[in-house]
């Protein structure tokens, strides 16, 4: 298939195509029709690897990082790598959860200030203070 069906059938547009290209993220097979410029053939292949991709930025990859796991992958080393760099990541995310979380905690304060009238010092947006027993 060409880069419109390809895009088509990936659900994205043909400039996101392009650019994982010049990423050296996708590589199809040059066809014979196109005279000077030829077309390039993407396959079944492309797509799931285009699915993989999408995937790594889903969890927070950069293309950098997707495009060396893809490339160990290829020389079949890519396990090992692919579940440090997995591994890495799930640690990276959780963690900027727990900040989300402290976000929402403030923010949840500072609601609540705002709501009872703004009386008293405003909440911290440092930890809230641990409950007394």
């Amino acid at each position: 298939m060409w880069i419109a069906e390809f895009a088509r059938r990936a659900g994205v547009k043909q400039t996101t195509v392009r650019h994982y290209l010049r990423e050296g993220l996708l590589s199809p097979r040059t066809g014979l029709a196109g005279g000077s410029r030829p077309y390039l053939e993407f396959t079944e292949a492309d797509l799931r690897l285009l699915s993989a991709i999408q995937a790594g930025q889903a969890l927070g990859l950069s293309l950098p990082e997707i495009k060396l796991l893809i490339g160990e992958r290829r020389s079949g080393s890519g396990q090992a790598r692919m579940l440090k760099a997995l591994t890495a990541q799930r640690d990276k995310l959780r963690g900027r959860a727990l900040e989300l979380q402290a976000m929402l905690a403030f923010l949840d304060r500072k609601i609540a200030w705002l709501e009872t009238g703004a009386k008293g010092p405003p909440p911290s947006h440092t930890a809230a203070p641990a409950a007394k027993r």
